[in-house]
């Protein structure tokens, strides 16, 4: 009689802890997967203002938007709050226009 490679291994002929166990990690890693997927979504999703993972969102998390100066991205981003609108936009057009600035 020949026997196949391999014949009589698999989750149905091993011990009940051990397939207990097998398929405990197996939740575990797909669990995992599940909530490292929802992190990145999370976390870059909405970088380039649509919802979803797209090429521009990892363009933007990582490379930044580089059409505008820096100031101009911080006075419209993380410091849209420190600064009144008119003072905020005088500074964007001198960022833009790259004169001496005056008051």
């Amino acid at each position: 009689m020949i026997r196949k490679i391999g014949a009589g291994v698999g989750l149905p002929s091993l011990s009940l802890p051990i397939r207990t166990l097998f398929t405990g990690y197996i939740l575990v890693v797909g669990i995992g997967l599940l909530m490292a997927g929802a992190q990145v979504l999370l976390t870059h999703g909405m970088a380039d203002g649509k919802f979803g993972i797209s090429i521009n969102d990892i363009v933007y998390s990582y490379y930044g938007d580089r059409s505008n100066s820096k100031l101009e991205t911080k006075l419209n981003g993380s410091m849209q709050d420190k600064a009144p609108a008119a003072v905020k936009r005088e500074m964007i057009m001198w960022a833009q226009l790259g004169e001496s600035f005056s008051s």
